[in-house]
């Protein structure tokens, strides 16, 4: 089972993604667009319609004048198909191909289409002008349909922030109050302790017993300063800086953590980000998080399993709603996420270590939100991807 911290020190527990991809419930808007299979085969459709067309066309008796009239009226079949398809080019490309299909049957053949010339004429400037209407309305309806989804994504992306906010403030106020609840006092047990400790000498008995209760003392004193890290974040101090940059400057911090695990670290794959505002110090600590929480990963599965432990630096980018992301993942090919906790262990107080606080994962939510931005995770198969992603600043 997998864990993560966003303590600097010490940290034992994983970054919490926040939760920008989930599927909201809403009544899909009317959409005309298509997927390749269907696409194709509307292409076929259209193809055989205005050949056939154009074959009745050319063997029907040239005095049968009202059948001649229903097969130019069919024409606008395949026409309105293909705007179906493929927008204004389809619907006018279509028209335009019936036409030169139609053409040499109705004005230069010897059993011509016997309509009147100007009725051909019209009929054709009206199969590009349906065709043309007809696709730029379907390309209309599409990008309405795509605005909506934009704001759906964006609506569900504050009503999930605002509901987590208010969670946290509650959390926040009370973590606070217990915090200086529980660190007045500690101080004097800890200043007690070493008072005490300093009485015997190192080989007594009872200056080992003095030495485990100043180390549970510091523990519990961590304890309390994650809650008050959870209760006051800092205010990022934004400036532009390159996150895999940033990257590179953790794992060279924790390069002795991978040797000593035998971990191959490949972080030349990220790309150079865009521009992008954000604290570097809190980046760091995000980073930080995500290369400890890989490092206890691939240390779990080594103990029950023989491969060789692996992490990988990528980037991407992504589109939530009208913003753009620059996403930096860390991969490795841990035991990964359960897909059954993944949804809990974003909780505030949620964790699976014996030692862990449960803040770890809100913490790096929380970072990831004051800078406009998220974390995420994500499978890889085996292992798992934990990226951050920050908005790129808008020229």
């Amino acid at each position: 089972m997998r864990l993560a911290t966003l303590r600097c020190p010490r940290q034992n527990e994983s970054p919490m993604p926040f939760p920008t991809h989930r599927q909201a419930r809403h009544d899909a808007p009317l959409s005309f667009e298509l997927n390749d299979r269907d696409q194709t085969l509307r292409l076929w459709i259209a193809a055989i319609l205005i050949v056939g067309l154009t074959v009745v066309h050319y063997i029907t008796d040239s005095h049968a004048v009202a059948f001649h009239n229903v097969y130019r009226r069919l024409y606008y079949i395949p026409i309105v198909l293909a705007a179906f398809s493929w927008g204004v080019k389809g619907g006018v490309g279509a028209a335009v191909i019936s036409s030169v299909f139609y053409i040499p049957h109705a004005f230069f053949m010897t059993h011509a289409d016997p309509s009147p010339a100007i009725d051909k004429v019209l009929e054709m400037v009206l199969y590009v002008g349906i065709g043309g209407l007809t696709g730029w309305l379907v390309s209309r309806q599409n990008e309405i349909r795509r605005a909506l989804e934009r704001s759906l994504a964006e609506r569900d992306m504050l009503e999930e922030s605002l509901v987590r906010a208010g969670k946290l403030s509650a959390l926040g106020q009370l973590t606070s109050g217990l915090a200086h609840e529980i660190r007045n006092p500690l101080a004097a047990i800890l200043g007690s302790a070493e008072t005490l400790v300093a009485e015997f000498d190192p080989s007594h008995r009872k200056y080992r017993m003095g030495q485990l209760l100043l180390q549970e003392i510091d523990r519990l004193n961590r304890v309390v300063s994650d809650f008050l890290e959870f209760a006051r974040p800092g205010e990022p101090q934004q400036m532009e800086v390159n996150p895999v940059a940033l990257a590179k400057e953790v794992f060279e911090l924790t390069a002795a953590r991978a040797r000593e695990l035998d971990i191959a670290v490949d972080i030349s794959h990220a790309e150079v980000p865009p521009r992008l505002l954000a604290d570097p110090d809190q980046v760091r600590q995000v980073l930080l998080n995500f290369f400890l929480n890989a490092y206890q990963a691939l240390e779990e599965r080594a103990s029950t399993d023989d491969f060789s432990p692996e992490i990988e630096l990528l980037s991407e980018q992504r589109k939530v709603g009208a913003r753009s992301y620059f996403c930096l993942g860390l991969r490795d090919n841990g035991p990964g996420v359960p897909g059954d906790i993944r949804e809990k262990i974003f909780d505030p107080y949620f964790t699976t270590r014996l030692e862990g606080s449960g803040l770890g994962l809100s913490v790096s939510a929380r970072i990831a939100e004051t800078h406009g931005g998220f974390v995420d995770v994500t499978d890889a198969s085996p292992g798992a991807i934990f990226w951050l992603c920050l908005p790129e600043i808008s020229e």
